[in-house]
């Protein structure tokens, strides 16, 4: 039996195809092979952004080498052109696949080519290639009418589901990937822990929002379950809390739809529609607008309040162009009745589908949820946060007493954390510090973003244009850093979230807080809350938060109230002595104060050792080579005694193509710097980094 990982898995997809092939691989392989199901990767394009793929099946052999395995449920068949199309069971029509399967696989096998060129030794090779599995399929014939990259061995049928280790030896056979293949006991391990990460090693903050980042994208069985109910509705209100899914299961929805016929996709909230119109630029059969936006196009007017929108509803058929058969309606809980009502009316003239998502923790827009919502037949629920990790979501909703519901593959993730400073210039520090940790981290500065709890111009920071290096903007940009309201934010999340101006006003009514747990559910991977106190201040958010009249301990009142921690900075005055960076408070411990004695150097040099390997080898992955490195490990060094040696703030041969490649957070210098090695190195040798990266940044 073949060692499968993982070794069952909680869903599969919603594919009776990809589960018949896990059971093949895994009762009819020996055990000296490993399968790899649902194998994830994701690279950083040339221009920016980020390519995500996927192999269905990554089939190992120490001997053989490697099969990355695509799978097609469902009939399939090929038009004049070699284009491949899916054949439903059912009465629905055909579909185009979006790529050609084998194609698929490739691109996946040019991936972990990659990955195992940099950790295999010299002069050993791990040979891969791709194949296609079409389970229900039967027709073998229907090779012969493929494009001349498919043949009987690299494509499996139905047959394979019993036949699945001959099939398996086939391909690898006529691929003569037996002599190509050259590893040794060693670094069969290493093959193994690079396609399945034990994350027992503390990953950097990047690679953890990316894994994060990867299940939330992928649908539940509660999401899929939805989506397929709803084609047997015509009407339907979802409800959710934050992070359940509903704008991707909209949109979703929305693509379906607009497979067929045009669709116009609302929403309240005009950055969520900036966003959302970005990220779907491919369909062109989706429009994403606000009310406001549309009845302003359509009238050439400028529309600014209900009376005007209601008006354009009122005679939609009359004024402009409309050409939309369905409307789906995003953060419902903010629109008024009298147009959810026009809105229905217009689906029933043209015979359209008419879907509304909601979340009524979210109502900051309004006191109540429309009537529309509260009343309609058709109430679906979505229940199961993905989008943030278990710590974030409990903080979230302890202001809304929410407890949240997590699905399987959710995270635990860090603990917020909430800082106290007692000024302006400090707090811009904090915000600098923390900005810098994350993009050393491999964060993009335009998943860094910054929320004020008031208003941008009632902001603490307002004003200020830049924080550490990057600027500061209104709408999120390329290598800038957003700041912007709760309020805006609402719909929209980010890898990273800073959230300040938060004081006792921000928990007194039923609205702030919802707005609290607006801003702070945004947070997909990290959450950092910035407030400026003084002792009298935080006693009134310890008191506002417990409900209590006479509180002794208001640090661990705020911190037992939203589950963070607390890191206190500069209070002086009071009953509490001031506390350093590095100490915390949480709901249950009192800090104690934290001594170079509790440090473990030792153990810090090791880490920092296997972090420069780390980051070595991530710039030989993305085309630069540090000769100079790679002599000094030559040599027998650890990492701490290199850095030692080569971090005298003067620039090496290279560092300039470091630059120009955009890899100076992979740097010696980068490394150095990074908060967690604080205690690692003399203040004087971090300062001397920190100049010399911003000097070439």
């Amino acid at each position: 039996m073949a060692k499968m990982i993982p070794s069952e898995p909680d869903d599969f997809n919603s594919s009776l195809g990809e589960e018949l092939v896990f059971y093949a691989l895994k009762e009819n392989l020996p055990d000296d092979y490993t399968v790899f199901y649902s194998f994830w990767w994701n690279n950083r394009k040339q221009r920016g952004g980020v390519e995500w793929g996927e192999a269905d099946f990554t089939v190992f052999h120490p001997k053989y080498g490697i099969l990355v395995i695509e799978v097609k449920s469902g009939g399939i068949s090929l038009d004049g052109n070699g284009r491949f199309w899916h054949e439903p069971s059912d009465n629905r029509p055909r579909t185009p696949m979006k790529k050609d399967p084998l194609e698929q696989a490739s691109r996946t096998k040019y991936m972990i080519k990659d990955m195992l060129d940099i950790i295999l030794p010299f002069g050993e090779q791990c040979w891969i290639e791709p194949v296609v599995w079409f389970p229900s399929v039967s027709n073998r014939e229907l090779i012969n009418d493929m494009p001349n990259t498919y043949h009987k061995e690299n494509v499996l049928m139905d047959w394979a589901l019993k036949n699945t280790r001959k099939a398996i030896e086939n391909a690898y056979n006529f691929y003569s990937s037996e002599s190509m293949t050259n590893i040794s006991p060693g670094s069969v391990k290493l093959i193994e822990r690079k396609l399945a990460p034990a994350f027992r090693a503390i990953p950097n903050l990047g690679s953890k929002s990316a894994e994060h980042e990867f299940y939330f994208m992928r649908l539940t069985n509660e999401q899929f379950g939805l989506l397929d109910y709803l084609d047997e509705q015509r009407k339907a209100v979802i409800q959710g809390s934050a992070g359940t899914g509903k704008t991707l299961l909209a949109v979703e929805k929305a693509r379906r739809l607009s497979e067929y016929d045009k669709v116009l996709f609302l929403c309240f909230n005009s950055f969520l529609r900036d966003d959302l119109t970005n990220k779907n630029k491919d369909y062109e059969n989706i429009e994403f607008c606000t009310l406001k936006y549309l009845a302003t196009r359509e009238t050439k007017n400028q529309i600014s309040d209900d009376n005007g929108i209601t008006a354009y509803l009122d005679r939609y058929d009359e004024i402009g162009n409309w050409n939309y058969k369905h409307i789906i309606v995003d953060e419902g809980q903010d629109f008024n009745d009298e147009h959810l009502e026009l809105l229905e009316a217009i689906t029933d003239i043209n015979e359209g589908v008419f879907y509304i998502f909601y979340d009524k923790n979210q109502l900051v827009q309004r006191r109540e949820l429309p009537s529309f919502v509260k009343n309609a037949e058709c109430r679906l629920v979505l229940s199961r946060n993905c989008r943030n990790t278990h710590e974030i979501a409990t903080t979230a909703g302890r202001p809304i007493d929410v407890k949240p519901v997590l699905w399987s593959k959710a995270l635990n993730g860090d603990k917020p954390a909430l800082h106290i400073v007692t000024e302006r210039d400090i707090l811009i520090d904090k915000l600098d510090h923390l900005v810098r940790k994350y993009s050393v981290e491999g964060i993009p500065p335009d998943q860094i973003t910054i929320l004020t709890a008031k208003t941008e111009e009632k902001s603490i920071i307002s004003g200020l244009d830049k924080i550490a290096r990057w600027s500061l903007v209104g709408s999120r940009e390329e290598n800038k850093i957003l700041f912007t309201t709760a309020r805006k934010f609402k719909g929209l999340e980010s890898i990273a979230v800073i959230i300040i101006d938060v004081d006792a006003d921000t928990f007194r009514s039923p609205e702030d807080r919802n707005l609290f747990y607006v801003g702070s559910s945004r947070a997909m991977s990290y959450l950092e809350i910035v407030c400026v106190l003084n002792n009298s201040m935080l006693n009134e958010l310890g008191k506002t938060l417990s409900g209590e009249q006479a509180i002794k301990n208001a640090a661990s009142k705020v911190a037992s109230a939203l589950k963070v921690r607390i890191v206190i900075d500069g209070i002086s005055e009071g009953a509490e002595p001031p506390r350093k960076e590095n100490e915390h408070v949480n709901d249950s411990v009192e800090s104690k104060e934290v001594s170079d004695k509790d440090i473990d150097i030792s153990k810090l040099k090791e880490d920092f050792h296997r972090d420069m390997i780390n980051y070595h080898q991530e710039r030989k992955r993305r085309g630069y080579s540090a000769t100079i490195v790679d002599s000094e490990f030559q040599k027998g060094l650890s990492g701490y005694e290199i850095a030692i040696k080569l971090a005298d703030g003067k620039p090496r041969s290279g560092f300039r193509n470091l630059s120009n490649l955009g890899l100076l957070d992979y740097s010696l210098e980068a490394l150095v710097i990074h908060p967690k090695y604080s205690q690692l190195f003399p203040e004087e040798l971090r300062e001397v980094c920190r100049n010399l990266l911003d000097q070439y940044r």
